[in-house]
């Protein structure tokens, strides 16, 4: 954890500008990383190269706390299958893990953590071209309410849901072909802690691509994701 603290402020507050989130010791922490907050990684040997965060809506989240006026009014879905997205980001340069952009595994990698868990959808609040982006790699997306400007950027309520068809247009697109999850064993459905998670039953364990000496781009010491 202590080093997904320290990626976030990196990404949050030194590369994005959020000054709102500056702390003194390096670490970006706020009050919805609580128990029940579930932190998806993406590693390249021991570095944090990607990171999102889901929040379950049945308890205090982004937009329940923070944004809810740019529902203008109207409810927004609730319950314990659907979580919110937030903190979404991966590390900046050409970070490839078995050729793959890093940002086209995470992406992946929350959809396939979704469908593992039974997360039926996820509510994020974005800038509309990302809502574009998740329409355009298979997520089914609705649009909760009209764009707000929030501070000088545009930010869009939605909810995407993901599927098993958009998994495998994720795998199409980036060209993956196995699971990008590390999943330790008997660790517990955050839906239902009595079920261990498991990989889905069509994806093959991952792995990493075997180096070749005329492969320029491959970096040899770049290991498999986890989520």
């Amino acid at each position: 954890m202590e080093k997904i603290w320290r990626f976030r402020h990196q990404q949050f507050v030194e590369r994005f500008g959020w000054e709102a989130l500056r702390r003194s010791d390096g670490r970006e922490i706020d009050q919805f990383d609580h128990e029940q907050a579930l932190h998806l990684v993406l590693f390249c040997k021991d570095a944090v190269v990607g990171y999102s965060r889901l929040l379950p809506t049945t308890e205090p989240h982004l937009l329940s706390d923070i944004y809810p006026h740019i529902m203008n009014g109207q409810a927004w879905p609730r319950a314990p299958e659907i979580y919110e997205w937030t903190r979404c980001v991966a590390a900046e340069g050409a970070v490839l893990i078995n050729q793959i952009p890093a940002s086209h595994v995470l992406m992946t990698g929350v959809m396939e953590f979704c469908l593992v868990a039974g997360i039926t959808s996820l509510i994020v609040e974005t800038h509309p071209k990302l809502v574009d982006l998740l329409i355009s790699t298979g997520w089914e997306v609705t649009k909760l309410s009209l764009p707000s400007v929030l501070g000088q950027e545009l930010i869009m309520p939605i909810q995407a849901k993901p599927s098993l068809g958009g998994l495998m247009q994720h795998h199409r697109l980036y060209s993956i072909e196995a699971s990008t999850l590390s999943l330790e064993p008997e660790l517990r459905n955050p839906l239902r802690p009595e079920v261990t998670l498991g990989h889905l039953r069509f994806l093959a364990p991952a792995r990493v691509r075997p180096a070749h000496k005329n492969d320029e781009a491959y970096l040899a010491d770049r290991e498999v994701s986890s989520c």
